[in-house]
């Protein structure tokens, strides 16, 4: 049985007399990839702008398995809590490296003004950074400028800029829009590595075969609620999902 790591309870987010998210509960554990999947307007980037502190609920409460409620955080410390967030367009550092670009991401609030801790902590650091190329299949690409890569390559940085950090649970907002079929499958197969029993996942995506090839468990929301939550399966027979979402 796997252990809870996100816990969302009677989030309800209004702007003006629009209620973007109305009285949402769910729940996320270690080792699952949730899929986030509705219309437009349906809440789902809202609900990852309050996930990462930049967007306020007026009722409701975010539980970070390990470091309490994130609502009373700011940006920075959720996600040094340990959530990190991947936007759908990539935020990296086009005039820098590959490797470079990773060592930026890599935290350095440990490091000591000896210079041996330092040398030491710098081979820990290039260890890291060696792990998370093989991870996002780049160790070729290292010495490489970022402005440089595919558009799919740029996306698998910036998850591995992320991955640096050693995030519990993992924000991707619409992973491959703008990928080839290649690439798409190539992140598939990333997003299904990344799952562990000390990380969750969630995917906000429109590409339902992608969607239906990574998730474990697909939330679907309509106007700020719960529509459905099941298994790919379940969701795409369900006539409530079919009538707002997928039948369009």
């Amino acid at each position: 049985m796997n252990s809870l790591a996100l816990s969302i309870d009677g989030l309800t987010v209004s702007f003006g007399a629009f209620k973007a998210i109305d009285n949402l509960s769910l729940t996320l554990d270690y080792g699952e990839i949730r899929a986030i999947i509705g219309p437009n307007g349906a809440g789902k980037t809202t609900l990852l702008d309050v996930i990462t502190g930049k967007s306020s609920p007026r009722t409701g409460r975010v539980t970070l398995s390990g470091a309490g409620d994130l609502l009373a955080k700011s940006e920075p410390e959720i996600a040094l809590s340990g959530v990190g967030r991947k936007f759908q367009k990539p935020s990296i550092f086009e005039a820098l490296t590959v490797r470079e670009n990773l060592r930026l991401a890599t935290r350095a609030r440990e490091r000591s003004i000896f210079g041996e801790m330092v040398r030491h902590l710098e081979e820990r650091e290039e260890e890291k950074i060696d792990s998370v190329l093989d991870t996002i299949d780049m160790v070729d690409a290292d010495r490489r400028r970022a402005g440089e890569l595919s558009h799919g390559q740029k996306q698998w940085l910036e998850i591995g800029m992320l991955l640096i950090q050693e995030p519990k649970v993992l924000l991707l907002d619409e992973p491959v829009a703008g990928m080839s079929d290649d690439e798409t499958e190539r992140t598939a197969a990333l997003v299904k590595a990344l799952r562990g029993p000390e990380r969750a996942l969630v995917v906000v995506e429109h590409d339902m075969s992608f969607v239906e090839e990574i998730a474990d468990l697909v939330t679907v929301l309509h106007e700020g609620r719960l529509l459905v939550q099941g298994d790919m399966a379940t969701v795409k027979s369900d006539p409530r999902v079919i009538e707002v979402y997928l039948g369009r």
